[in-house]
């Protein structure tokens, strides 16, 4: 079984890799959102209300 594996890892190298790749690569676009989205909220927050005005 082992033999096998370190075969089928070693044929397959090259495409592991760019699996690998965009996975991080969509992994990080995700987490570079979820930051975005969490520091404006958090700006929100923070930010003083405007104050209604009645007319």
């Amino acid at each position: 079984m082992a033999d096998f594996y370190k075969e089928f890892l070693s044929k397959n190298f090259q495409k592991h890799m760019y699996y690998n790749r965009d996975w991080y690569k969509r992994n990080f676009a995700i987490t570079f959102f979820m930051g975005k989205v969490a520091l404006e909220r958090l700006w929100n927050k923070l930010r003083p209300k405007p104050r209604k005005t009645s007319m």
